[in-house]
């Protein structure tokens, strides 16, 4: 019997791990941004950023090519003018050497800091990018959250419906046994229950659709056990802090900085460099011999002549940048329309919710008026019905009407940048 009874614990136990009990609207915010997939590029972009910076680095160490060749060629230099006493020997027509080669650059023009900082303006640039992917999840978020919670409020109106049929079934029970009521009175009463049950199913499937998602997107268990906590509703935010101005900006200063890099390009650049090696001739060609052999020098290299290609590559540039403003002033259009119709979103919940306050105050006067009649037997249960129904509507619609204010809040927060 114990051992049962341990088992059964432990089983409740792992069934129980890992459910959430309770979840707000913040919580779903941080845990959805945690669970994106895409998360973790920001530490791969960063990733290839630090390698292509290493590869800049480079530029500065000493380049180092090992050549050979090996050749045979029909003409030679000779010496056609005899000289008594001397013999100058000519070279032979195969000819063979194997070198190193070494260039040190000592001065590249700025080209290599201007790729350090093209590429940091393009690193932050991506990274933003990817914030405003991760920021479009609060949308979602949202709309998932204050659909289960509207889900919640009404399957507690109904709920409570099906709480005052029970009684005036009872009460209609008694009066049919005691002939005050009729059967089909009672009856519309049982068959309004049965309607009740299978709304207050129906709502109950479509809360559990919306947190299964929800569950999917933060990852975590949500279950009918799980309830949401009603947000508090803060007051809009005025101060808009998108991630996509910030990702506009720093787009703008990725083309700059190419551009900076595109000049620099074009700067001398010196360098010194040498060549160590052996073969046959070595630098004296006039001995047939191998000898081994070495040359250093100082060298300057500059483009003075491009043909405007570098003018033209900024050119373009320059009009990318202007399409850039061109989106940004796009999407502040697009967010303004955006923030004007959450704001009359708001009011009009606002003043929606002032007139459900003395709506339901009535329903709920005439409902009990109804019930004292029907107990009484002056009116049908139809009629008690439908004054029974119009307060459940009541109800349905104060509820919903806060939901939606509080979703109307959280939207207009989250369109301006501070969910």
């Amino acid at each position: 019997m114990k051992r049962t009874l341990i088992f059964l614990l432990l089983f409740s136990a792992a069934v129980g791990y890992g459910q959430v009990s309770s979840i707000n609207l913040e919580m779903c915010y941080r845990l959805a941004r945690e669970n994106y997939p895409r998360l973790s590029d920001t530490l791969r972009q960063q990733q290839i950023s630090d390698l292509r910076l290493k590869n800049f680095g480079t530029v500065w160490n000493p380049q180092l090519n090992l050549n050979g060749q090996a050749t045979y060629q029909s003409e030679v230099t000779k010496v056609s003018v005899p000289i008594p006493g001397v013999n100058i020997p000519s070279p032979s027509k195969d000819q063979y050497k194997v070198y190193l080669d070494l260039k040190q650059a000592i001065y590249d023009g700025g080209a290599t800091n201007a790729n350090s900082l093209a590429e940091k303006s393009g690193l932050a640039a991506d990274r933003q990018n990817l914030e405003v992917e991760l920021y479009a999840l609060n949308e979602k978020v949202n709309q998932l959250y204050f659909a289960v919670l509207l889900m919640t409020e009404n399957e507690s109106v109904m709920k409570l419906k099906q709480s005052v049929l029970d009684e005036r079934i009872k009460v209609l029970e008694s009066g049919y046994k005691n002939g005050i009521v009729t059967s089909r009175d009672l009856e519309l009463l049982k068959a309004e229950r049965l309607l009740t049950d299978q709304q207050i199913g129906e709502i109950q499937s479509e809360r559990l659709s919306g947190l299964g998602v929800l569950g999917i997107i933060t990852n975590q268990v949500l279950n009918e056990n799980t309830t949401l906590a009603e947000p508090v509703v803060n007051k809009k935010s005025d101060l808009i802090t998108r991630p996509e101005l910030k990702y506009f900006d720093l787009l703008g200063n990725k083309i700059d900085q190419n551009s900076q890099l595109l000049q620099k390009t074009r700067n001398p650049k010196i360098f010194g460099f040498g060549q160590a090696g052996y073969g046959r001739p070595g630098l004296n060609m006039l001995k047939n011999t191998f000898d081994p052999y070495y040359l250093v020098g100082l060298g300057v290299s500059w483009n003075i002549l491009d043909w405007k290609q570098t003018g033209r590559s900024r050119e373009i540039l320059e009009v990318q940048k202007q399409m850039i403003g061109s989106q940004r002033a796009v999407f502040d259009q697009n967010l303004s329309i955006a923030l004007f119709r959450a704001n009359e979103a708001i009011k009009k919940a606002e003043q929606l919710l002032k007139v459900d306050e003395e709506l339901v105050l009535l329903r709920e006067n005439i409902a009990k008026h109804s019930a004292s009649q029907l107990e009484n037997g002056t009116i049908t249960s139809a009629d008690y019905i439908v004054d029974l129904n119009a307060v459940t509507q009541a109800n349905i619609n104060k509820k919903s009407h806060k939901v939606q204010l509080y979703q109307a809040v959280a939207n207009y927060n989250t369109l301006a940048g501070k969910p």
